[in-house]
């Protein structure tokens, strides 16, 4: 059995693996688009919305473009996706639209297990979300988080080193000090890389439920779990 006895931090990707984000774009899309008459496969809206991510992600990583901010990213991705569905919005409607991504819920394991964890691990996000965004969604939703490493800090985004270099960097901490949980294993691959211990949470309805995901193969990570109260479980003991 693994020794996690020298664990002081735990840093978290946020979007599929702490919030809900398919779920809650769902949400926001009926109860934006609802009341205009839209009857709208709204799982479908949600993915669509999210599916350019990595590409325009990637136009950061790879220096063809600056840094812009998720919150930028989600207005400019919502364009097309408002086309494709023959939505009609104005300007506005899309900034507001576009700040959902700030109202999503955690899944239901979250707060509790990190209520638990908090006890003994400083609880960090180390996501691609800027820390406007990331602190907006903790406060709606009773993140507990102790601080929040958005990639605004760096000016990129993960897998690129620098993020999860900036864990260990800002907490003041070694590396092996420092657990990334992900339920994305590129998320998890990078971090190891780092020199991060890893643990795989998996979340099943990611892409809505009853839709695809990928899973590890046994003994890629240091833990395979299927929620956070199981990562508490591990961690106390």
């Amino acid at each position: 059995m693994s020794d996690f006895s020298g664990i002081k931090a735990l840093t978290f990707d946020v979007f599929g693996t702490t919030v809900d984000w398919c779920g809650g774009i769902a949400r926001e899309s009926r109860a934006m688009l609802g009341p205009r008459g839209h009857s709208l496969d709204w799982v479908a809206f949600a993915n669509r919305w999210r599916r350019d991510f990595l590409p325009a992600m990637d136009e950061v990583r790879s220096g063809r473009r600056g840094y812009v901010t998720m919150d930028q990213l989600h207005r400019e991705m919502l364009d097309p996706v408002v086309a494709e569905f023959g939505v009609d919005l104005s300007d506005a409607e899309k900034d507001q639209f576009a700040l959902s991504w700030r109202r999503l819920d955690p899944w239901p394991d979250v707060v509790p297990a990190m209520t638990r964890l908090k006890k003994h691990f400083i609880l960090a996000a180390l996501s691609n979300g800027n820390t406007a965004l990331v602190v907006n969604m903790a406060k709606r939703s009773g993140l507990p988080w102790d601080v929040v490493l958005g990639a605004d800090f760096v000016r990129t985004y993960k897998p690129m080193p620098v993020l999860y270099d900036s864990a260990p960097l800002l907490l003041d901490l070694k590396p092996s000090e420092i657990m990334m949980v992900a339920c994305h294993m590129w998320d998890l691959d990078a971090a190891a890389k780092q020199g991060l211990r890893t643990a795989y949470v998996r979340r099943k309805d990611e892409y809505g439920v009853g839709a695809p995901i990928q899973t590890p193969a046994k003994g890629a990570y240091d833990l395979q779990l299927e929620s956070f109260e199981e990562l508490a479980d591990a961690l106390e003991h």
